[in-house]
């Protein structure tokens, strides 16, 4: 899965719960941070993301919807994995 794959599934998922400018700029933020950049997204990159985003959406949805949010991108970025 490339870099830019993967922040479209994460953006489509946390979207709805904090907008998509919130969504996509967080993501692309994080991605900058922890060296995601282009080419292929390791599972671990995936991880360290998830983690990151999932700390911030606890500010804004509280422990328990963030825990959701980030479970849902789980799940979508393995359903792109899967359908390969």
């Amino acid at each position: 899965m490339t870099t830019s794959e993967a922040v479209e599934v994460v953006v489509k998922v946390m979207a709805p719960y904090v907008g998509n400018t919130m969504a996509r700029s967080a993501t692309e933020a994080h991605c900058q941070k922890l060296g995601i950049t282009g080419g292929a997204v390791s599972p671990e990159q995936l991880d360290a993301l998830l983690g990151k985003l999932g700390g911030g959406l606890n500010i804004f949805l509280g422990r328990d919807k963030s825990a959701s949010v980030v479970a849902q991108a789980r799940l979508a970025l393995a359903a792109l994995e899967g359908s390969r």
